[in-house]
């Protein structure tokens, strides 16, 4: 999966080069979008194991406790992450371009990971706790990997839509 990250972050030199304070919160990202699917999946994880969460694919209370939390803790780690990157920005003298267009995009970008994993991981740890495998070995190395593929992609993408690169 790291080639593949690699392959689109050099095929997209670049659309990222003409924004550089994405290539600056770019690695923070990628981090903060699998830290959290992985305190997700640990979460799940052992719900499941001391029966707080049934392994069915069903809303609970617990779930939604889970979802918003993290929902939570994601928006203030991201506000926080965009006004260290801007405030590095300025010190180190990265052109910033169109400020309000760069954070929306990083919103989106992270609003929509957060939901796909938040679904992904649910529904993959309920399937792999149902086969009797610990859903905390598969889950959590793929799903660093993934997240490293998909930040950059969906950064890639929105770029493209809103600003016609």
């Amino acid at each position: 999966m790291g080639l593949f990250s690699g392959t689109l972050l050099s095929n997209n030199e670049r659309i990222l080069s003409s924004f550089p304070i994405i290539l600056l919160v770019l690695p923070s990202l990628n981090s903060l979008i699998g830290d959290i699917s992985t305190v997700l999946v640990s979460r799940l994880t052992s719900h499941m194991y001391i029966g707080t969460l049934s392994p069915k694919i069903q809303v609970s209370d617990r779930l939604k406790q889970d979802f918003y939390g993290l929902f939570i803790t994601i928006l203030l780690s991201l506000a926080a992450l965009i006004s260290l990157g801007y405030m590095l920005g300025s010190v180190i003298g990265i052109e910033i371009v169109n400020p309000l267009l760069i954070i929306s995009i990083l919103i989106i970008t992270i609003l929509i990971l957060f939901g796909f994993m938040f679904v992904f991981l649910f529904m993959g740890s309920i399937l792999i706790f149902r086969k009797g495998n610990d859903p905390n070995n598969f889950l959590i190395p793929m799903i660093t990997s993934l997240a490293d593929f998909l930040t950059p992609l969906f950064i890639i993408i929105f770029i493209q839509i809103f600003v016609n690169i």
